[in-house]
């Protein structure tokens, strides 16, 4: 069996309550067998969670939003 990835993909929730934003980087692949049939399968590449005061004190170091380092970290293409 070979994988092909398809593509990355990034998840976020936020919890206003709480103050916090969790991310959630998933690579989508296919599983191709033997015989050319391709399934369909995610996985999780990384997850962590950032307060919100957090993300601002990064975004101010960077000079860019946190949105836009996550793309440019792990290839996410738009």
């Amino acid at each position: 069996m070979t994988e092909q990835t398809i593509k990355r993909l990034l998840d976020v929730d936020v919890d206003g309550l709480k103050g916090i934003v969790t991310y959630k980087i998933t690579e989508m692949y296919d599983l191709i067998d033997d015989k050319g049939y391709a399934t369909i399968k995610f996985r999780t590449i990384d997850e962590f969670t950032m307060a919100w005061k957090e993300i601002e004190e990064e975004e101010k170091m960077q000079g860019h939003s946190m949105k836009t380092e996550i793309y440019k970290v792990y290839g996410i293409a738009e």
